[in-house]
């Protein structure tokens, strides 16, 4: 007994002992809690089925007369594809779109017609004249929403990881010490290592992209397959860079895998992987529209979803990743030492 308590006060002591693995053990989960709290205190964002209604010249009338009803949560768009595609990934639960003769037709999916109904119901109330559609959607369409996220999520830990702690594994080990006294460049260095992880990465994400297409129905042309790996090798280079800086800033292996540990659920929360960052409080979603990871899944999901392959259209989501790129390999070259 005397040795198990032993054994048990060590290993107390391991954890109480290292700032890092006491604010990853102890305070990171309240620190969760109080942010989850905060993001969904208005309720969860699928509590209210959100309905999205195609711009035209009676729109504004639906929209008021949705905005009676607490458990919708209107939303206006500015075509019926998007409409369609959001109804096929679940994310939206009816579509309202406006026939030549003003009438309205309601778009739902199968397992939502009581639903339709009821809405339909709201509407006629209001004078219109509404014909409700049933629409067949992919048994995996939620899956369809969900790949993007997945796939940014798959690159971002490959990135931050693959960098970061490598990289201070490499100098508590000497290896960093012994490769400066050769004449070895630091840019190099660097390039062998991120080349070496796109080559892993990309054979990953062809294994994930190959998966979804031939078991779960994505649709996939030879555009937005070249698409989807150039927005891949954007964002590892984002998330390699990213890693880099951490690797600059602290001196152990521990001590970066905590942090990245801790950073990639509120990332998680806040970049479009599980819903829309219009469900978030608005100061919120305004500042998340920033980080990669948001930018990035947008990207994903623009090229796979809504088969967007203009470069015009992507370019301002490809201009915030290069600019992150720039700003942590600026920063962490500039930090960057063989030693300590």
């Amino acid at each position: 007994m005397s040795a198990f308590l032993v054994l048990v006060r060590l290993r107390l002591l391991d954890v109480t002992r290292s700032k890092s693995m006491f604010l990853f053990f102890v305070l990171l989960p309240l620190v969760l809690l109080c942010v989850v709290a905060g993001v969904f205190a208005e309720g969860h964002p699928f509590e209210r089925k959100q309905v999205l209604v195609v711009e035209s010249q009676g729109h504004a009338g639906v929209l008021r007369a949705l905005a009676k009803a607490p458990e919708v949560r209107p939303e206006r768009i500015a075509d019926a594809a998007h409409g369609r595609t959001a109804l096929r990934t679940r994310v939206a639960s009816a579509v309202v779109l406006f026939e030549s003769d003003g009438n309205v037709r309601l778009l739902v999916a199968p397992y939502d017609g009581l639903f339709g109904k009821g809405l339909a119901s709201l509407l006629e109330s209001e004078g219109a004249v509404v014909v409700v559609e049933t629409v067949g959607v992919p048994r995996w369409g939620y899956v369809h929403y969900l790949f993007p996220g997945l796939l940014t999520f798959t690159v971002l830990l490959a990135g931050l990881f693959g960098m970061g702690s490598a990289m201070v594994r490499y100098r508590e080990n000497l290896f960093l010490k012994k490769l400066a006294t050769t004449p070895l460049r630091r840019s190099t260095f660097v390039a062998a290592q991120l080349s070496a992880r796109g080559l892993l990465v990309l054979a990953q994400v062809t294994l994930m992209i190959a998966a979804a297409w031939g078991f779960f129905d994505i649709t996939l042309t030879a555009r937005s397959a070249a698409w989807l790996m150039v927005i891949t090798v954007l964002g590892l280079l984002t998330f390699t860079g990213a890693g880099f800086v951490l690797a600059c800033v602290f001196r152990t292996e521990t001590l970066v895998v905590d942090t990245i540990s801790a950073a990639t659920t509120p990332l998680v929360l806040f970049s479009e992987i599980f819903f829309p960052l219009d469900d978030l409080p608005r100061l919120l979603a305004q500042s998340c529209v920033l980080l990669p990871s948001t930018q990035m899944v947008r990207l994903v999901r623009a090229v796979l979803l809504y088969g967007e392959t203009d470069l015009l259209r992507l370019a301002p989501g490809l201009a915030i990743l290069g600019a992150w790129t720039v700003v942590t390999y600026g920063t962490s070259l500039l930090s960057f030492k063989w030693h300590r």
